[in-house]
C-alpha cells in the first residue's frame, strides 16, 4: 500500500506541476506552443523634411547655377529668379536653353526644391509675344469702358480681371461682354472653358 501511496501522491504531485502556471512556461501545452512563430520588427525612419522659402529657393538655385559655371546673380529687391535668369535665356541657342533646364532640374534636385513645372523658366520670347498679346487687350478693355492696369510678366491679365470683379467694380457679366469684343476686335480665340 505504501508503493500505491507514493504512486498517487506522485501522480498527484506531477498533475498539479503540470497545471499549475508560473512566469516561465504556460503550463499547457497548445498548438502555437508547437509551432514556430516569427516576429516581423518594422524599423520607422522618420524624413524630416525642411521647407525651404520661395526666396531662399530661388537663391539655392542662383548659386548652384554659378556652381555649375553659369554667370547668375542673386535676385535683389523681390526680383525673381526667372527675372534673373532672362538675359542667359535670350543669348542662348535651343540647345543652351535646354541644357540650362536641365541643370535648373538637376540642382532643383540636389536642393529639395520642388519645381512644380517649366513655367517660371518658358522661353522669353514667348513670354514677351503673350505680354505683348496681354497689353493689347487691356488696352481694348479700357476701349470699352473697363478700367484695368497693365498686366506683366509677374502678373498676368487674369488675375486682374478676377480682382475687378471680386473688388465689385465691375459685373462678371461686364468683363465678359467686353472680353468677348475684344476677342472680336483682335482677332483672337477665347480660351477654352472647362
Amino acid at each position: 500500500m505504501k508503493k500505491y501511496s507514493t504512486n498517487v501522491l506522485l501522480t498527484i504531485f506531477v498533475l498539479i506541476s503540470a497545471c499549475s502556471s508560473s512566469d516561465d512556461s504556460q503550463g499547457v501545452i497548445s498548438k502555437n506552443d508547437l509551432s514556430n512563430e516569427t516576429t516581423v520588427t518594422t524599423i520607422k525612419e522618420e524624413v524630416v523634411q525642411e521647407i525651404i522659402s520661395p526666396e531662399d529657393a530661388q537663391f539655392l538655385l542662383a548659386r548652384c547655377l554659378r556652381d555649375k559655371g553659369y554667370d547668375i546673380n542673386d535676385p535683389k529687391n523681390g526680383e525673381s529668379l526667372r527675372s534673373v535668369l532672362q538675359p542667359v535665356f535670350l543669348v542662348t541657342d535651343q540647345k543652351g536653353r535646354e541644357e540650362l533646364f536641365d541643370i535648373i532640374q538637376t540642382c532643383a534636385e540636389e536642393n529639395n526644391i520642388p519645381l512644380g513645372d517649366n513655367a517660371d523658366f518658358e522661353n522669353p520670347e514667348d513670354v514677351a509675344d503673350r505680354l505683348d498679346t496681354e497689353l493689347e487687350f487691356a488696352q481694348c478693355l479700357r476701349e470699352k469702358g473697363i478700367e484695368v492696369e497693365d498686366p506683366s510678366t509677374e502678373r498676368p491679365l487674369r488675375p486682374i480681371l478676377v480682382g475687378l470683379v471680386q473688388s465689385g467694380q465691375y459685373l462678371e457679366d461686364q468683363i465678359r461682354e467686353a472680353a468677348g469684343e475684344c476677342f472680336d476686335d483682335l482677332e483672337l480665340e477665347p480660351p477654352r472653358q472647362g
